[in-house]
């Protein structure tokens, strides 16, 4: 039964990650020229510590909503730990925002996968839905050092690879140790 829920779970995912890459833009900034301010939130991380996103202002912060249960969030957290290694004493933030129902399953995934950067829990939808209006996991959301929204990324995401690299070290100014 597990088997078919998991299956019914990705299949809608990829329905939303096709409908939300075929109505939106990569980029608010390239979309409608307009940026979009990041809406401030404050969620705790799993050992209950308040993070709030205003608290970052002046750093570029990735926010990177998943589940334990999606498979392709769990496949991109090898480069977002790496990501978060290299630029964690840099300019640059990683959040991970879990939309788990239970801290045990997000525990697990942190232990299972070495989930390094601090793993928000957004069990009532409150930033993942009413907020940022997330349409597919895994999503990531980067946010610059002014507060706005400077790129949203639908689907699986490869943190470490040059593109994305050149992208972030020119909104934070930073290089990877």
């Amino acid at each position: 039964m597990n088997d078919i829920i998991q299956t019914v779970r990705t299949i809608l995912l990829c329905a939303l990650v096709l409908i939300a890459v075929h109505h939106a833009g990569s980029s608010y900034a390239e979309t409608d020229n307009h940026p979009e301010k990041a809406p401030d939130f404050e969620l705790n991380d799993v050992q209950g510590v308040k993070h709030r996103l205003s608290a970052y202002h002046g750093r570029v912060v990735l926010i990177n909503f998943w589940a334990s249960w999606c498979k392709e969030c769990i496949a991109e957290i090898p480069s977002l730990n790496t990501l978060y290694e290299r630029y964690r004493d840099k300019n640059v933030v990683v959040l991970g925002v879990s939309i788990d129902r239970n801290n045990e399953d997000i525990e697990r995934s942190m232990g299972k996968f070495g989930i390094a950067y601090p793993v928000l829990v957004d069990r009532k939808g409150e930033v993942f839905i009413r907020k940022y209006t997330v349409i597919g996991l895994p999503t990531t959301v980067i946010v610059d050092k002014n507060g706005y929204i400077a790129d949203r990324l639908i689907g699986r995401s490869d943190f470490s690879s040059a593109a994305f690299l050149n992208k972030l070290n020119g909104l934070s100014g930073e290089k990877p140790r």
